[in-house]
């Protein structure tokens, strides 16, 4: 039999409500039944002014009928319901030619099986290797209650091949030491330039959900993927070593910017001075006034591999100097920090990150929304738990706890 479009729509609503349902998981302690109306689906056919389509209607939902895919009940001539007959499900799904779902979340359970089994014989402690275990096992919970994973996209043509390349993108990052531009690495994978850019807001959503990574939108360009060249931008007295030559930063009258490429080929540096800044925005950097003997740093907006290997050399040549950052005092800013102390092993401190901002720049501040209150609320548990390793936690406590007891955030851009 040919399903008609409305004939299809009708075995396909009915079987959806049946694949959500606690009889689909096995959880259901009675028998349960799955029924629609007619109505429900195509509006008008309530209308008297539709009869033509009222009469068609009638027939498409006899003819499936008569094929024992469902039961009817009707008063009138009208069906007042559409009920799907369970010991028919075997031949619905071939008539719809649709795969039951069962089916696909045991394929999607076999792809995390074999995913988890790589990360665990990879033996990595990074960040993305323990974010996606952590996802596993949130994904292994949700296909127990009949649900499919994350970032699992239905609509696609073919979502099981979409959800492999989805992990194949994953594992690249976990292995990638190199910054690498975004269309290059989507050659690599896929022999498609654009695919990777396909999958970038997943990938990102599923490593900052799961991840610890200081914003969402940043999250490929810190594991190294990057869609254009990135700089560091530095003034102030500093030395640059690039193996024979020096080139000494200080003597400039303004700043100068390091592609990622240059940061490699760096082999020394020597601040002359007591204090170094990494700043968050750039319009900060070059508002900020300097006090003789500090050198501040733009880095770009996020920190990849390539700049936290240049702060740390530069850190090893310069251990006993004053490391501060300045950023925007919100969550975003205060994760921003956080991330850059535990990535680069730098016993970094908060410059003008306090509540003494807040409250001396206080025409400037924005209320917080109900993401920046969760986020600081989380912070807050997190500074608590390392008072004894971080000297900041305190006082970086009485900030996050300003925020909220006051209902404010503030943009570095506003501090002079």
């Amino acid at each position: 039999m040919i399903l008609t479009k409305e004939q299809k729509n009708i075995l396909n609503t009915l079987i959806d409500k049946y694949e959500r349902s606690a009889s689909f998981r096995g959880e259901s302690k009675k028998t349960q039944h799955f029924y629609v109306k007619p109505e429900e689906i195509y509006p008008k056919y309530l209308d008297e002014r539709e009869y033509d389509f009222f009469v068609r209607l009638n027939q498409d939902i006899r003819d499936i009928k008569s094929k024992g895919y469902v039961t009817i009940s009707e008063i009138n001539m009208r069906v007042t319901k559409i009920s799907l007959v369970y010991e028919k499900l075997h031949e619905v799904y071939a008539a719809l030619e649709r795969n039951p779902k069962r089916d696909k979340l045991l394929i999607i359970n076999e792809i995390l099986e074999g995913q988890k089994e790589y990360l665990l014989d990879l033996d990595s402690d990074s960040d993305i290797a323990t974010a996606l275990l952590e996802y596993i096992n949130e994904q292994f919970r949700r296909l127990s209650l009949g649900k499919f994973p994350e970032y699992y996209e239905e609509t696609e043509k073919d979502p099981v091949a979409d959800y492999e390349d989805f992990w194949s993108a994953l594992k690249y990052l976990i292995i990638t030491r190199d910054d690498v531009y975004i269309r290059d690495v989507s050659v690599r994978l896929f022999s498609d330039s654009k695919r990777l850019e396909q999958l970038k807001g997943r990938i990102s959503g599923c490593l900052y959900k799961y991840g610890n990574f200081p914003e969402k939108e940043t999250v490929l360009e810190e594991c190294g993927v990057i869609q254009t060249p990135s700089y560091v931008i530095l003034r102030g007295p500093v030395e640059i070593c690039f193996g024979e030559q020096f080139l000494d930063i200080g003597k400039l009258k303004g700043d100068i910017a390091f592609s990622t490429e240059t940061l490699k080929g760096i082999t020394g540096i020597k601040v002359n001075g007591k204090r170094v800044i990494t700043i968050e925005n750039l319009t900060s950097f070059h508002s900020i006034t300097l006090s003789h003997g500090e050198v501040a740093i733009y880095l770009g907006g996020y920190h990849n591999r390539t700049k936290r290997e240049f702060l740390k050399l530069l850190y090893l040549n310069n251990i006993s100097l004053d490391f501060c950052h300045f950023g925007d005092i919100d969550a975003g800013g205060f994760y921003i920090y956080e991330h850059l102390r535990r990535m680069t092993g730098i016993p970094f401190r908060t410059l003008k990150m306090d509540k003494e901002m807040l409250a001396l720049y206080s025409e400037f501040t924005k209320k917080l929304s109900l993401n920046d209150i969760s986020r600081i609320k989380s912070l807050i548990e997190k500074y608590r738990n390392e008072e004894i390793n971080n000297p900041e936690s305190s006082r970086i406590i009485e900030t996050l706890k300003y925020m909220i007891d006051n209902n404010v955030k503030l943009e570095q851009e506003a501090i002079q």
